[in-house]
């Protein structure tokens, strides 16, 4: 007898047909529906794969080379080292000069042409005599002084003379703590204000011939300063006929001091005094601290 529809909420010939359709096949759908989702992982990790196959081994091999060729034809790193590598500082020949009775003065000048960086370095001259001591010494941004060594004693002229320069390192100007910027803060630690500049003879009825210069100092700089050196020249027309070091201790913001070098031999007419200070603002050691 054919199944007639109940009334409602009552189960249907088809819904019955879809459920014993279902209980009978539940089992096979299930495993069917597992395999396409395993056939389609396995896919989907094939792809994958091959896809990092081809990158690492393959076309991506040969993006890195071109990529690689591009940035080494982009940026010219030799270029730029070049370009902001400090110049090399000069130093001119060595000069010998008579300081007296079997005194000898060595002196070369030299010269920093790099406004950003300044270097440390050792130096000894050779002569015929052999090598004096190594010193150390250092050039601040566009600095021009003469490294020297003074009253060397020997019984014969040295003659000729030559600079040995070792050991270099250059260092950068750290622009955080210059400020605003290196020439005016190097102005404000380097304002030494030196006046009645003089070169005094010897006075012919002394026993003694002693040549001074005799100059003054007054530092017009917020620091203090345990030790200030001055580098003193003296010069015939434009050849120098001597030179001396003089060091100024415990030098304090605003003091004025009287400075004498001497030189206890004959040289010819002097025409021109020239003093220079030198101390390295880098080095904090140099400084004496607030209050002390």
């Amino acid at each position: 007898m054919a199944f007639q529809p109940g009334r409602e909420g009552q189960l249907t010939e088809d819904k019955l047909n879809w459920g014993y359709w279902w209980v009978t096949h539940k089992v096979r759908v299930r495993r069917n529906f597992a395999i396409f989702l395993a056939i389609l992982d396995l896919a989907l990790v094939g792809y994958a794969a091959f896809g990092f196959a081809d990158w690492f081994f393959g076309s991506g091999e040969i993006e890195r080379r071109q990529m690689g060729v591009m940035a080494r034809q982009a940026i010219d790193y030799d270029y730029f080292r070049q370009k902001f590598a400090p110049k090399d500082f000069a130093v001119d020949g060595a000069v010998v000069i008579n300081a007296g009775e079997k005194t000898y003065d060595f002196i070369a000048r030299s010269s920093n042409p790099n406004p950003h960086w300044w270097v440390e370095f050792d130096y000894r001259f050779a002569s015929g005599l052999g090598e004096t001591q190594t010193q150390h010494a250092y050039l601040l941004p566009g600095e021009t002084r003469f490294l020297n060594v003074l009253g060397l004693k020997s019984d014969v002229k040295p003659g000729t003379a030559t600079i040995v320069i070792e050991d270099v390192v250059w260092r950068r100007v750290n622009f955080h703590v210059t400020i605003p910027d290196y020439a005016t803060w190097a102005a404000q630690r380097l304002n030494f204000v030196i006046k009645d500049v003089a070169f005094v003879p010897p006075d012919p009825q002394d026993p003694i011939a002693i040549n001074r210069a005799k100059f003054t100092v007054m530092n017009d700089t917020g620091f203090g300063y345990f030790k200030v050196g001055f580098f003193v020249t003296l010069l015939s027309g434009s050849r120098i006929v001597a030179v001396n070091r003089v060091v100024i201790s415990d030098l304090r913001p605003g003091e004025t001091r009287e400075v004498d070098a001497s030189w206890f031999f004959d040289m010819p007419g002097v025409s021109k005094v020239e003093v220079k200070p030198e101390v390295n603002i880098f080095d904090e050691r140099v400084y004496i601290p607030p209050g002390q």
